[in-house]
């Protein structure tokens, strides 16, 4: 069965070499010069053939260049005319008087001769300076793993046999990063940052156009959805008398509605529907621009009045005149202060508990108002008298 497929495919191998032609090629026999013979192709397909290779392009040499045309910007393709448009005058004119000269030296042939040798001659010099050697490279051992193996990727040591003992660990690599990150820090803070002072600029009142007081939200080393948030504040007696009237104020603080503080007669009002700063702050000014004309030329609602029920003041709580520190409240401090540690060091330092009992049942109208406490009260007392009593008149036997 092999000795058959090695002579098919030898027969195929020959077949193929063959050149194809339209017609069944006709071979003449010795034998039988008469008869003709007919080939049969072995595939019911025909043969296709690669196309040969383009030859190789072939290095112009500097000589072989002629004249150069005429510069003009007729002579561009479309997309070197699309850049040269993209140029600013000064720009062009530079790019044409560059041009123009090239072309002049080009064409000059004395001048061109002069170009080339100086090129031939820095080309020699180059090849004299960095001169090219062929040595055999010797492969390197790829290590264990890569042995009896011809992958390309393994041709390169990646070092996996070896260990160096010496080395530290990510943790203590991820350490030092952070050591490093906090010295570039103080680097910054101890040379850096005291050169800010020189770009200081001292403060000015807003002026009178300026009532709009924008404010912005910034998250240092990140981003976040809340970046692009801007809030305005006015205070709405600065639109009198300039842009309206009182009677037009109060036409403007009905519009506003919630927005309205009166203890601080602010007006705020926040915007975080675009993605971009100046298209929130753009959005708010035309809202107050708008309100500003519906106050002038809308409705005045003079027939309803301000509704403020959205504010709640705060209570704010003042410090007692009584409780601030003077010299004669320091001073009656002090002598309840020793008042107090005399009486506790004149004081017996042995609490009798039935004495105490006994004095708050005397002296506590709560507790003397009750019979059965003033009963106990003559009861213990009774029978501390009659046990002293037996203790004095004890007969001796």
């Amino acid at each position: 069965m092999s000795g058959t497929a090695k002579a098919l495919s030898r027969a195929a191998l020959m077949l193929s070499q063959r050149q194809y032609v339209s017609i069944p090629q006709v071979f003449h026999t010795r034998t039988t010069p008469i008869r003709l013979q007919q080939t049969r192709r072995f595939s019911s397909s025909p043969f296709t053939y690669v196309p040969k290779d383009a030859d190789e392009p072939r290095d112009i040499d500097l000589k072989d260049i002629g004249d150069l045309p005429e510069y003009s910007v007729e002579n561009f393709t479309d997309a070197e005319k699309s850049m040269y448009e993209l140029m600013s005058s000064e720009e062009r004119a530079v790019f044409d008087a560059e041009n123009k000269r090239f072309v002049e030296v080009w064409n000059d042939p004395a001048v061109r001769q002069e170009q080339i040798d100086l090129v031939e001659q820095s080309a020699a010099l180059i090849d004299r300076e960095s001169r090219m050697r062929f040595e055999d490279v010797r492969e390197r051992n790829r290590g264990f793993w890569a042995e009896e193996e011809e992958d390309e990727f393994s041709n390169a040591e990646d070092g996996d046999d070896t260990y160096n003992d010496d080395e530290i660990t990510s943790m203590a690599h991820a350490e030092l990063e952070l050591h490093r990150e906090i010295r570039e820090y103080a680097r910054i803070a101890a040379w850096d940052m005291p050169l800010l002072s020189n770009l200081t600029k001292p403060f000015e009142l807003p002026k009178e156009n300026q009532i709009l007081r924008f404010r912005y939200t910034s998250y240092m080393g990140e981003q976040h959805p809340a970046e692009h948030k801007v809030v305005v504040e006015l205070s709405s007696k600065d639109l009198v008398p300039k842009h309206l009237t009182e009677a037009q104020r109060q036409t403007f603080l009905k519009l506003v509605g919630p927005r309205y503080n009166p203890d601080t007669d602010i007006v705020r009002m926040s915007c975080e529907k675009f993605s971009a700063r100046a298209q929130n702050k753009r959005y708010l000014g035309d809202t107050i621009k708008n309100l500003i004309k519906e106050a002038k030329e809308g409705d005045s609602f003079a027939d309803v009045p301000l509704d403020l029920r959205h504010h709640k003041p705060k209570v704010r709580y003042t410090f007692p005149e009584s409780w601030k520190m003077t010299d004669n409240r320091k001073h009656q401090l002090l002598t309840d202060r020793e008042l107090r540690l005399q009486s506790e060091q004149e004081r017996n330092t042995v609490v009798d508990g039935k004495e105490s009992v006994l004095h708050a049942i005397r002296t506590l109208p709560a507790l003397s108002q009750h019979p059965q406490l003033r009963a106990a009260d003559e009861k213990g007392a009774v029978k501390e008298t009659v046990a002293r009593g037996k203790v004095g008149a004890r007969p001796r036997r």
